[in-house]
């Protein structure tokens, strides 16, 4: 496969990540780094090797050199930063979520197919081999038809582990990073939502997003190994029968390199290390000349922004851009 020159929009925690795992990502080439300062960017640029580093997002879009740019810039300048680099003629590939409302994500994905230009938001977890692994088990019939689904993901939030979490200015709270009821904290930000979604033909789904506590589940048909947000196992099994106390249980296990019993050193998050299974998918997306990936399609990003705005609606959860999309006015610093 020919390279792909990868340029880092954002220089935190989730950017040191995915620059470390493009690192083992066959045809991937660390080409550019930048920061709102050029020390930061330089900084960046020298602990991963990077050709270039520019000490503004303008110049890093302007790069003509760049194939794709990874958009890891907090949560509430997505959009800005995204139409940045699709009016510059940039494939995108954008940290999850995408935008912070249904009508920003519609400004981006309208931009990228009107100059036929590649973006994707960076479900990176959907490319997992487990998560893979499971739909193709789920298409085949494995567990029958599925009428029921539950999920839950949490963690517990300490101001010390990341402060945008705290700050409604910067799309913080559990909705936007873990993902109606809400518990609010005193700054505004959902600490814990529940969802209960119905889908047509009657199948419903429970989500339970929490910022306040580690996660939890009970047995399920299909069910992930630990850690939640990144397994390398999952059971297809069924429930065990109440008078006969049987059932029927298949485990399968998909390693992550290197495995996964913590933190992969130079990693900042569990798992992080397979990121590149969401690098190579993108390469191979663009090699093939796509503009959307088919296992992460732009309608389905369209659609969650929209279930989103409906969650915050029914929980009460306003960011200051509910009045004024200028979310570049807001002024915050970021990195």
């Amino acid at each position: 496969m020919a390279s792909t020159r990868w340029g880092i929009m954002g220089t935190g925690a989730i950017a040191n990540d995915f620059a470390q795992a493009l690192k083992t990502t066959p045809g991937a080439v660390l080409h550019a780094a930048a920061s709102r300062s050029q020390a930061s960017a330089d900084a960046f640029a020298k602990k991963h090797g990077i050709a270039r580093s520019f000490g503004s997002y303008e110049e890093l879009a302007a790069d003509g050199e760049v194939d794709i740019v990874y958009v890891a810039t907090p949560h509430a300048f997505h959009r800005d930063n995204v139409l940045l680099c699709l009016g510059a003629g940039r494939h995108v590939l954008c940290e999850k979520p995408l935008a912070v409302s249904a009508a920003q994500v519609a400004e981006c994905v309208a931009a990228a197919r009107e100059r036929n230009l590649f973006l994707m938001e960076g479900m990176w977890t959907r490319f997992f081999p487990v998560a893979r692994a499971i739909r193709k088990a789920v298409a085949e019939g494995a567990i029958g038809k599925v009428v029921s689904v539950s999920a839950s993901l949490g963690f517990k939030l300490e101001p010390s582990f990341n402060p945008r979490l705290y700050e409604p200015a910067l799309a913080g709270g559990a909705l936007f990073d873990v993902t109606a009821h809400a518990r609010l904290l005193p700054s505004g930000v959902d600490q814990q939502t529940f969802a209960t979604l119905e889908y047509e033909g009657g199948a419903m789904a429970h989500l339970e997003l929490a910022a306040k506590r580690r996660d939890h589940r009970e047995t399920g048909y299909i069910r992930t190994g630990r850690p939640t947000q990144c397994p390398e196992t999952y059971t297809i099994g069924d429930e065990p029968d109440p008078m006969l106390l049987r059932a029927r249980r298949v485990e399968v296990e998909e390693p992550l390199d290197p495995p996964n019993p913590g933190l992969a050193p130079g990693y900042n998050y569990v798992g992080s290390q397979g990121l590149r299974f969401e690098a190579e998918a993108v390469q191979q997306a663009l090699h093939e000349g796509r503009t959307e990936h088919p296992e992460m399609r732009l309608d389905e990003s369209l659609a969650a922004a929209r279930l989103f705005d409906e969650i915050r609606a029914q929980i009460g959860l306003r960011y200051p851009w509910d009045e004024d999309q200028g979310v570049a006015r807001l002024g915050a610093s970021h990195q």
